[in-house]
Order: C-alpha cells, then sequence, then structure tokens
C-alpha cells in the first residue's frame, strides 16, 4: 500500500489526464532551463521518497508525494496549455512543502532532547561514578545543575548525622552554607570544598581539628581517646589508621580496584663531631613528614604510627604508580634539607612497598604485616617490594 505514494505511481495518471485536457491555444513554452530544473529536482524527490519507503519511515510519504505531484503537474498542465491543473499543481505544491516542513521540524524538536538527555538517562555512566565516589571512602555528594544531590556516600551522611534517604534528592543549599569555606556540623568543623564538572557539582568535606569523629564513625574504643589528624605533621593518627585501613582493603576487595601500601622511616647517621639532641631529631623527622604528606594526593591516606614510621594506603594506584612515588619520597632528604646539614646528619630514607591487585581475599592485618615484611627487606635508600598474585 505504501508504494502508492512512490511519485511515479500517481504521475502517469496526471500526464495522462493533462494530456485528454490539451489546449493548443492556452499551451505556454517552457523553456529548457526550467524543464531540467524540473526533471531534476523530480528524480531527487522520487529518491528521497524511495529511501523512505525502503526505511519504513512513512511520516514524509504525503508530503514528499505531494510535493512531487504538484511539481511536476504544475509544469506540464503549463506544458499542455491547461490553466486549471496547473493552478491544482501549485496546490499540490504548496500542501506538500508544507507537510514536509511540518514533520521535518517535529522529527527535530523529538530527536534533540533525546541528545540532551543521554548524559543524564546512562544508567552505566552513573552507576560507575557512583562506585568509584564510595571507592573514596570520602565526605562526598554530587548534584545535577539545579543544586538537587544526585549522590552521596555513606560517610558524607555520617558527617551529616543524616540518614542518606534524607540526603538524596534533597536541596544542596539546604544542607550545607557552599558559600562558606567552613562548616560547622553535630559532627564538628569540617572544611568545605566544590568542584564543578560539567553539569554536576561535587561537594567535599575534610575535618578540621575541631572535628568529632566519635559521632561520625561507630567504634568499640572510647571515643574521647580518639583524634584523627596529627597536629604537627597533618599525618593521620594511629588510632584513625585502625578505622580507615580496614576499610580501604575491604573496599579493594570488594570492588576488586588496586590499593597499594608504603611503609617509610627517616634515620640518621650524623658525623663524629655532631651531637643531634631529641627536639632536633624530633624536628628534621617531622619536616620529612610533613613533605610526605604533601605529595600525597586528596585520596591518599598517610598515617603516623605509634612507632614513628609512616604508613601510605594508595587507592586505586597501580603497583608503577607506588613505585615513582616511593622513588619520590626516598629522595627527599636532598629537597628538605640543604647540604650543609645532610653533611652533618646524613638523612637516609628506609622504605617498603606492597601491591595487592584485588582480586584475591585480603584483610588489613595480613596486608600491614606483608607491608612489614617488605620494609624489613629494604636497605635504607632502597625500596623493598612485595606484590599480591592474582
Amino acid at each position: 500500500m505504501r508504494w502508492l505514494f512512490f511519485p511515479p505511481v500517481l504521475s502517469f495518471p496526471l500526464l495522462l489526464l493533462s494530456a485528454i485536457f490539451h489546449d493548443r491555444t492556452s499551451a505556454a513554452h517552457i523553456p529548457e532551463t526550467i524543464w531540467g530544473m524540473t526533471v531534476a529536482a523530480y528524480v531527487c524527490l522520487c529518491a528521497l521518497s524511495l529511501f523512505h519507503i525502503m526505511k519504513g519511515d512513512d511520516r514524509y510519504d504525503s508530503g514528499i508525494s505531494s510535493l512531487t505531484q504538484g511539481l511536476l503537474l504544475s509544469v506540464m498542465s503549463l506544458q499542455f496549455g491547461v490553466t486549471f491543473m496547473a493552478w491544482i499543481g501549485l496546490v499540490l505544491f504548496l500542501i506538500g512543502l508544507a507537510m514536509t516542513f511540518f514533520y521535518a521540524t517535529r522529527r527535530s524538536a523529538e530527536v534533540m532532547p533525546s541528545f540532551e538527555a543521554a548524559p543524564q538517562d546512562d544508567g552505566g555512566a552513573a552507576a560507575r561514578i557512583d562506585s568509584l565516589i564510595e571507592k573514596l571512602g570520602l565526605p562526598i555528594c554530587y548534584t545535577d545543575s539545579k543544586g538537587v544531590i544526585a549522590g552521596a556516600t555513606a560517610f558524607f551522611c555520617e558527617a551529616l548525622g543524616k540518614e542518606p534517604d534524607s540526603v538524596i534528592g534533597s536541596m544542596i543549599s539546604d544542607i550545607l552554607p557552599i558559600d562558606s569555606e567552613e562548616v560547622v556540623l553535630e559532627t564538628g568543623k569540617w572544611w568545605l570544598r566544590q568542584e564543578k564538572d560539567g553539569a554536576r557539582y561535587y561537594f567535599s568535606l575534610r575535618p578540621t581539628q575541631d572535628y568529632k569523629p566519635e559521632q561520625a564513625t561507630v567504634v568499640s574504643a572510647p571515643p574521647d581517646a580518639r583524634s584523627i589528624y596529627e597536629q604537627t605533621t597533618g599525618l593521620y593518627t594511629d588510632d584513625y589508621r585502625k578505622i580507615r585501613g580496614p576499610e580501604e582493603v575491604s573496599r579493594a576487595q570488594r570492588y576488586k580496584r588496586p590499593l597499594s601500601g608504603l611503609l617509610l622511616s627517616l634515620s640518621f647517621e650524623p658525623s663524629n663531631d655532631v651531637k643531634l639532641t631529641g627536639d632536633q631529631v624530633a624536628m628534621l623527622d617531622n619536616a620529612f613528614k610533613t613533605r610526605v604528606q604533601a605529595a600525597l594526593r586528596t585520596t591518599d591516606c598517610g598515617f603516623l604510627m605509634a612507632d614513628g614510621r609512616v604508613q601510605v594506603l594508595l587507592p586505586e594506584t597501580p603497583q608503577a604508580g607506588a613505585k615513582t612515588l616511593l622513588g619520590r619520597i626516598t629522595t627527599m632528604p636532598q629537597d628538605i634539607f640543604d647540604e650543609e646539614i645532610r653533611t652533618a646528619v646524613n638523612p637516609r630514607v628506609r622504605g617498603g612497598m606492597f601491591f595487592y591487585n584485588g582480586a584475591s581475599r585480603m584483610e588489613y592485618g595480613i596486608f600491614s604485616a606483608a607491608l612489614e615484611e617488605a620494609f624489613l627487606k629494604g636497605r635504607e635508600g632502597v625500596d623493598h617490594t612485595a606484590s599480591q598474585a592474582a
């Protein structure tokens, strides 16, 4: 039935009708250039009609058929001298032109929103973003362009002291003072940072010295005995390592993602005529640890252990990346201390590294033991590496 709209099917009856009413006295001479343009336009419209028929798209059938028949009938009727049929052809041509324009504009209106909505409707991309944010283990949320919270980590909801259901879908301005760098919540005072990525806005909270971890994290030890930051170096405390370490290992195992660890210490070999006091050793050691903290990414975790060594956890970091960072850290004394101090105290960095690929079962105690073994096997200034086999 759709082939009835193919232009040549109706063109032959119309040409036959024009020939029947042929009037030589009213016939007009059509120049060859007009005939050429008419034939070219007719052939193109026939090809376009055939294309839509083969695709099964019937929205343009009536418009293209009317446009084609009107064009042919107008020119042929003038050639045969049938004036009234020329006017009919003109009306058909205008009707076809209007119908084609109408369907074309409506199709554009239907297609354009689908492209705009594609990033929001991509469930796979949204799931990957949610998974990545959850792996970070940080208080983070993100909103759409209007400021409506579209996703948040459990850490973010804990920091607010609210359930996830009451956070998702809320306006960010109703929950956080987005124009301020500091946020005071029931869990303490936090630094607020916001970043824009495309149509999304990301908000992250970082604890200040007034942070109260006992209200945000459920632990068995007395909450008032725990502090999250070591004030002198900016590293996380050893108490917080015992909370955050198992979380990072569990997250790497759950999502089968890489996790690298470093264990570091700084030692001195003073010259025979140099005697270092305890305060001087602490000052030099703190300078090194402060620089280590500054070299870490936001997602990395540096812990000052009870024995004075530094443990670093590097989520989403392959073995090569961890080795590069360890190499930079072992050469830090050359940048931190001037030549006179280096000559006098001879600072040495000892380090070990362990890489977990996330493919097998792992516990933080095993991870720390493997890291300790790699550290003990290492020499001062040279790293020793151990890795978890797939």
